[in-house]
């Protein structure tokens, strides 16, 4: 999936729109312009967006979005592997595209999510030899540098 987000990074909308397309092509999904939007939102937002965030945002370029049609196009693309629903013990899931298996740091001051490369691949647990590992969820939380500036001041 890195692949896929280093290949949609840096490009024109155009050839992204193209590339979004392949993508739900390759996974079955019928290519509609709402699909695409979130598809589109969520590989320019790597901020890890609940779905009303990404109903909120996108209503305006398109007032005929509903919400039922963002959440259930989330359904569909985290049923097919596309995007990750993250729940961090909040009221609300979020979401990430970048579905590689990695872990998570959460500032619990202004709520920034940062992406951290661990997970199945580069973790050691000796208790677990022999277990069978099929996902490694692993959050973080404290505070940002830019909240720990602000406390100093």
């Amino acid at each position: 999936m890195k692949e896929i987000i280093d290949s949609l990074v840096n490009v024109e909308a155009e050839e992204r729109y193209i590339r979004e397309k392949g993508i739900l092509k390759e996974h079955g999904i019928r290519v509609s312009h709402q699909r695409l939007m979130v598809l589109d939102y969520l590989v320019n937002n790597m901020k890890h967006p609940t779905a009303d965030d990404i109903y909120k945002d996108l209503k305006s370029k398109d007032p005929i979005l509903s919400q039922a049609t963002v959440y259930n196009t989330l359904n569909l693309f985290v049923e097919n592997n596309i995007v990750s629903e993250l729940d961090f013990n909040e009221s609300r899931k979020r979401y990430d595209f970048y579905n590689k298996h990695h872990s998570h740091f959460i500032c619990v001051d202004c709520g920034d999510i940062l992406d951290l490369n661990v997970g199945i691949d580069n973790l050691k647990l000796d208790e677990l030899e022999g277990y069978s590992i099929n996902s490694v969820d692993i959050t973080i939380r404290g505070e940002c540098p830019t909240c720990l500036s602000k406390k100093d001041k």
